[in-house]
């Protein structure tokens, strides 16, 4: 009794804590802590609760003595455990919080909390072997309790997934997880759902269909109650998989009896009946129990059924649509009687003439386009123009006069484009079309002015048509003048339907591809990308962001997207422990598999090397700031941490519909850029190892001249050598990308975006880069083997090579923002890309050369004692390495006065120039709306054009600062 009175006036002292901490009150949960421990000194879980405050309040350091403290002392009280669970994960040090309940298990080892949160201490640090232990110890502990058992069986199918031997999960972990299982199926202890489900697949990851199939039709699969259809679904699956094609016919009827609509039955009912027809299969007597369908023309005859059937006056897209699935995989198979089951033009046109008025209508209709031979593709554009009931006015444009007519329209535009007719079109036509396109998006916007702020305009496809009519016209014929034209009506289109995210990405693009990248950080952020988008739609700012000179916008960019990779992280962690204690097995696979591809993401990869490459040279103005940083970063030379095989691409590009034929090649687009994206990772992720590596190795020289291990123990491998196996590397990589990237990739314009890779390798941005590393492993070599070892060559290289390479770029990219285009100027965007390119190749070469100083300094300082000694006799002279260091830098500094008058020599305002005045498009309408937005975006575009000069001249002028510290 007086044990219980004792915790209840700990929970009444602790209770002002948690309120605080609740409330986010911490200094005040500082404070009634140190009340609480001035009554009770020795009070754990209220030390860890100050801890807890602390450490939210960012005083980690403090807070981590007091945690530390605790954790020695071994508690088992829940609260305590409880508390220090949650400061652990804050800081996510996951590994301490399994060491916690470990040693508080030792002393209370029949505690069934602790033991329950030991294992899910096991789940976030993804330890299956021990979660197995673990969960067959709670097991033991509670024998009657089912969810501990199917935990250790999930653990082991778990270490079956994670196993990079394929064989050892099919010969041990699964048939022993299968095992376990089918031992409480045989002793009927199988009562719920969710163990049913984990029988199931573990079953299904052996290919034992069989079994699967005869789980589900048994008395344990009327269990399987949570989804609707489950059992009969799951057992059409299974005979698919066991190539059952009658029986899987016959389940895939009585599911679209149910539910007509349903697009993944009628694919998998087609694909069934057509297996059937290939063997020849007919059924083995009249009275036959299954009722499947085993020709085309039943399937034919059963989806003109299944259309007449619907008789509620509601149109079902999935009947009529399975009519042009049959002839598709009839095509696709290369099978006779396609005529006999219908002819795809017809068929075509008959679902326009139903569902033409639908948003959905084309994209249902364009998946089976390519059935259509070339002739056909004429006809039938020929054949809906003639259905389109538009108001035909003389001399005029016929404008819808209702909603449905004029999506039909649209519907036709769409088609017609799709189909290539727009692309047989003349200069003229095509901007005849596009003027006539953006008067019928601003009629229809009447039909929209009850819309919420969140709903897309009616009308925004007219307006979308148009601006890809222009970007055609620009590809063309390469005049800038139609990209601002179409700019200028994207704008337009973006005040006018907020929500539209079509219109934004091509806004985007198109603003990148003339150099502004400011008005796109706007446009980004209305998006709302969140959570998984980050990942999927990051490339569309993150591939500009950097090369435009936006460097804030960059750091906000990086910072928001690897954010989101940490927090998934530990999300994803704890949506792992809510399936394991809710029974949710087919959700531990799925969340793993998640995990996995976001952590081997490319997008992951990029921002993270791009934005240490970025903080390194940004935030650096002397040789101590860059040690500081690179002792931040934490950056192991020797070990890369990208595994490069494991990388994913998970970019998102289907968010641009140009509605154009798959001509582009979009997927061999895509799987070009992955393989651009990966080898200019590879190069940045050298370049940073190799930076990082040359600090270090410049730290490891004290001032006696003697060298320490830079990494601490005498067992790593010296430094020297590792960059030397890096610098290996870089050229061996950047030799192998000459052959394959020295050319830019036409990509097509809803595709990806190039790198800087092939500007990298036909410019001297690699020698540059890998001259410096070699005066780095030079001046080493002299530091460690003495001044008598001076070699000429390598001398001259470190005197003059770098500076002239720089300036030799500078000259070579330095020209106006302006040139002449015809009659008419126009922007070179190009040339503020590869000024910034060589403002950070340069800054590269002065962090280089500020680990050459620190090498030089204490040579330089053995050498003036020694002269001292001679002064009487005859003086030393200096060696030619020092004066040749001094002619470096002074090389390097003209070389930036140089780029930062380049870049001076773009600033719009420094130029006094005013874009909007210029004439440098021509107005595609002549109306006031038009020309006020035109003036809009000349506006932002040059203030993008001069923050991204400010910012970049600014960063030059530091790196001038950083070589003014590197005298001898």
């Amino acid at each position: 009794m007086a044990s219980r009175s004792h915790v209840d006036v700990n929970e009444r002292r602790l209770r002002p804590i948690y309120d605080c901490l609740d409330n986010g009150n911490n200094k005040k949960a500082i404070q009634e802590a140190d009340k609480v421990l001035k009554k009770q000194k020795d009070l754990q879980c209220a030390k860890v609760l100050k801890a807890l405050a602390l450490l939210r309040l960012g005083r980690q350091d403090e807070s981590s003595v007091l945690l530390q403290e605790i954790h020695s002392q071994h508690p088992t009280d829940e609260a305590t455990l409880q508390a220090m669970a949650i400061c652990y994960r804050e800081v996510y040090k996951l590994e301490q919080i399994a060491d916690l309940y470990e040693n508080a298990h030792k002393s209370k080892p029949d505690n069934e909390e602790i033991l329950s949160a030991l294992f899910m201490a096991y789940v976030r640090l993804g330890d299956y072997k021990k979660q197995q232990q673990t969960a067959m110890s709670l097991h033991r502990l509670q024998p009657l309790k089912n969810p501990y058992y199917f935990w250790a069986v999930m653990s082991i199918v778990m270490q079956g997934q994670s196993s990079k031997d394929a064989k050892l999960a099919k010969n041990m972990f699964l048939p022993l997880a299968e095992r376990m299982t089918k031992k409480y199926v045989e002793e009927g202890k199988v009562n719920a759902e969710a163990e049913v489900q984990l029988y199931l697949i573990i079953l299904e990851l052996m290919e034992k269909w069989e079994d699967a199939l005869k789980l589900v039709k048994g008395s344990l699969g009327e269990k399987l109650t949570s989804e609707l259809h489950f059992q009969d679904r799951k057992a059409a699956e299974l005979y698919m998989k066991l190539e059952k094609w009658a029986e899987a016919n016959a389940e895939y009827k009585k599911l679209l009896g149910k539910n007509p609509d349903h697009w993944q039955y009628w694919q998998e009912y087609v694909s069934s009946c057509l297996h059937l027809a290939e063997s020849k299969w007919s059924p083995p007597g009249d009275n036959s129990p299954i009722d499947c369908d085993y020709t085309e023309e039943m399937a034919a005859s059963f989806i003109e059924d299944s259309i007449k059937s619907c008789t509620d006056g509601r149109l079902l897209r999935g009947p009529y649509l399975a009519r042009l699935e049959l002839i598709k995989q009839i095509q696709d198979r290369s099978r006779p009687n396609v005529q006999s089951v219908g002819c795809p033009m017809k068929l075509l046109e008959q679902y326009y003439e139903l569902f033409g008025d639908k948003f959905c209508c084309f994209e249902d209709m364009k998946v089976f386009m390519d059935l259509l031979c070339e002739s056909e593709r004429d006809e039938i554009v020929d054949n809906v123009s003639k259905t389109i009931d538009l108001p035909t006015i003389p001399d005029s444009i016929g404008f819808a006069t209702n909603k449905k007519q004029m999506q039909r329209h649209i519907t036709y535009l769409q088609m017609s484009r799709y189909l290539g007719a727009h692309g047989k079109l003349s200069t003229e036509e095509k901007l005849s079309m596009s003027r006539e396109l953006i008067a019928r998006y601003q009629h229809g916007l009447d039909f929209g002015k009850d819309l919420l702020v969140t709903d897309l305009q009616l009308s925004d496809h007219y307006l979308l048509l148009a601006a890809y009519t222009l970007v055609d016209l620009w590809a063309d014929s390469g005049d800038a003048k139609y990209i601002w034209q179409a700019i200028v009506q994207l704008e337009k289109g973006a005040r006018n339907s907020k929500a539209n995210f079509h219109i934004k990405v091509l806004l985007m693009k198109l603003y990148c591809i003339e150099g502004a990248y400011k008005p796109c950080h706007k446009l980004f952020e209305s998006l709302e990308v969140k959570h998984i988008m980050n990942d999927t739609l990051g490339h569309t700012v993150v591939n500009h962001v950097g090369r435009l000179g936006l460097y804030s916008n960059a750091c906000a960019t990086y910072g928001t997207m690897l954010r989101f990779f940490a927090v998934n992280h530990k999300e994803t962690a704890e949506y792992l422990i809510a399936s394991y204690k809710y029974g949710s097995f087919i959700k531990i696979i799925e969340f793993v598999k998640f995990r996995e591809k976001l952590q081997n993401s490319l997008q992951y990869s990029c921002a993270t090397v791009e934005s240490m490459l970025l903080d390194l040279v940004l935030e650096t103005v002397s040789h101590a700031s860059t040690e500081q940083m690179i002792a931040y970063m934490e950056i192991d030379p020797e070990t890369d941490k990208t595994n490069f095989e494991e990388l994913c691409d998970n970019r998102d590009f289907s968010i641009m519909a140009t509605y154009t034929l798959p001509r582009c090649k979009l997927e061999e687009a895509k799987l070009q850029s992955f393989k651009e994206e990966k080898a200019w990772l590879k190069i940045r992720n050298l370049s940073l190892r190799i930076l990082a590596g040359s600090v270090m190795l410049a730290q490891q020289v004290r001032p006696s001249g003697q060298t320490t291990n830079g990494l601490g123990h005498d067992k790593q491998k010296p430094m020297h050598e590792t960059l030397q196996k890096l610098g290996d590397n870089l050229k061996q990589h950047v030799d192998s990308c000459h052959s394959q990237f020295s050319e830019e990739y036409p990509y097509p314009i809803q595709g990806p975006y190039r790198t800087r890779l092939t500007k990298y390798l036909t410019d001297s941005h690699c020698r540059v880069f890998h001259v410096m590393l070699c005066n780095v492993q030079y001046i080493h070599s002299l530091q460690e083997n003495g001044l008598e070892t001076i070699d000429n060559e390598k001398e001259e290289n470190l005197k003059t090579v770098v500076p002239g390479l720089i300036s030799g770029l500078v000259s070579k990219h330095k020209c106006c923002l302006m040139c002449k285009e015809g009659e008419r100027q126009s922007i070179n965007p190009s040339v503020l890309e590869n000024l910034i390119f060589i403002a950070e190749t340069l800054s590269h070469s002065v962090l280089l050369a500020g680990v050459c100083h620190k090498l030089l300094k204490p040579l330089k300082s053995t050498w003036n004692k020694k002269s001292k000694k001679k002064k009487g006799d005859n003086p030393l002279p200096p060696p030619c390495t020092f004066t040749n260091f001094s002619h470096l830098i002074s090389g390097l500094e003209q070389a930036a006065k140089d780029l930062h008058l380049a870049l001076r020599d773009l600033d719009p305002v420094f130029l006094t120039l005013d874009l909007s005045n210029l004439n440098l498009s021509e107005p595609l309408c002549d109306n006031e709306e038009d020309h006020i937005l035109e003036k809009e975006v000349w506006k932002k575009v040059e203030e993008s054009y001069q923050t991204s000069v400010r910012e970049v001249s600014e960063f030059i002028h530091n790196k001038m600062q950083y070589l003014g510290t590197l005298r001898l």
